[in-house]
């Protein structure tokens, strides 16, 4: 692509010359590429240019559909401002075709050349190019159910947004123009995402506190265009858990969402000597899963079905702290499961410490006895 655009911008005497037609924001023109349009000589692919005349800062969204698999570039002069194609991974494709986008601003009073182009030598067909003005972010903080719509222009933009209630809360990056990419910082939040929000769009669902946070929007593929960003409060079922020391229930499963930082921690009160299974189930994260009590320290990663967490405990009676965190702390839901194995247990086998100050007393007291 980079190869058929220079020889486009080495051709500006041909696509951009002053018999290209004009083309005013907000136009809708259809046209085709054919054999006899204008070469790119360097790849054999054929051009369509327009003139666009635009005030400095002016920012513009372009749209290319139909049947062509095509490419969209803008010029200044010979400078290229702005591209995408349809062969990229950005570009939606379907049967009748493929539709590319890109947003662009005007760093300068001028003439600007839109080209439509041909993806390769043999890329031939109808288009309709849609052009629209984009209205940019004012710049004010985001906050809950609020979005903004504005243009990449280069690596990586940052946004705030201020939280003023806790709860779960849901940001997308959505562009048809570039592959997104997010992340959230803020708050010993550290969070980001390339393709969650579905296509090639960012999500991150996570717990926030009250505060104040950066959003950073980029893209994967270095591509710049319009996108779509929107912070959203996502209502949480009935009885999930989002704060720490919740209190189990042997036998009730608990839904619970992870905190900022990937962690969870309950509290299980055991009355008498039994035996536990705990199951921390995650569809979007690797789970782990550690207790700690009476004479029990134990850690487990992936010890469930999957990357999911198990641990098997022999427990006596006793107040016992229940950790569920997430590899990479990935934020997300799960479930913990706990149940009951059985109270018939004689000797905690997974209580290693128990047993060994069990054995040092035992000695100790015979050892007494002897010398007695």
């Amino acid at each position: 692509m980079t190869v058929a655009l220079a020889a486009c911008q080495k051709l500006g005497g041909v696509a951009g010359g002053d018999n290209s037609p004009k083309l005013a924001v907000g136009d809708t023109v259809s046209g085709e590429i054919t054999s006899t349009s204008s070469l790119n000589y360097n790849d054999g692919s054929r051009h369509q240019g327009y003139k666009m005349a635009l005030k400095s800062g002016e920012a513009v969204s372009l749209e290319l559909g139909g049947a062509l698999s095509g490419q969209l570039a803008v010029f200044d002069g010979q400078a290229l401002l702005a591209n995408a194609s349809s062969g990229s991974s950005d570009s939606e494709s379907g049967s009748n075709g493929s539709s590319v986008s890109l947003a662009f601003r005007a760093p300068k009073d001028g003439t600007y050349l839109v080209a439509v182009n041909g993806a390769s030598a043999q890329s031939f067909g109808p288009f309709k190019l849609k052009t629209a003005q984009v209205v940019p972010y004012d710049g004010k903080p985001l906050g809950a159910d609020s979005q903004a719509i504005d243009w990449l222009m280069g690596d990586k933009q940052e946004y705030k947004l201020k939280v003023d209630k806790a709860g779960l809360y849901s940001i997308t990056l959505e562009s048809s123009a570039f592959d997104a990419y997010l992340r959230l910082n803020g708050r010993n939040v550290e969070v980001e995402d390339d393709d969650s929000g579905g296509q090639l769009n960012a999500r991150i669902r996570t717990f926030l506190e009250p505060g104040e946070y950066t959003i950073g929007a980029s893209s994967v593929n270095s591509n710049t265009g319009s996108f779509k960003l929107s912070v959203a409060v996502v209502p949480t079922p009935n009885g999930m858990i989002t704060r720490d020391g919740t209190s189990l229930i042997i036998g009730q499963p608990a839904q619970a969402m992870m905190d900022s930082r990937g962690r969870r921690t309950f509290v299980l009160n055991v009355d008498s000597p039994r035996q536990v299974q705990f199951d921390a189930i995650a569809d979007s994260f690797d789970s782990v899963l550690k207790i700690t009590g009476p004479g029990v320290d134990a850690e487990d990663d992936d010890g469930g079905n999957g990357t999911n967490a198990q641990l098997i405990l022999d427990l006596r009676a006793g107040r016992y702290i229940v950790a569920v965190s997430s590899l990479g702390s990935q934020p997300g839901v799960f479930e913990l499961e706990t149940t009951d194995l059985g109270s018939d247990v004689a000797a905690p086998a997974s209580n290693r410490k128990d047993a060994v100050e069990a054995a040092a007393e035992a000695a100790a007291d015979a050892a007494a006895a002897v010398i007695n």
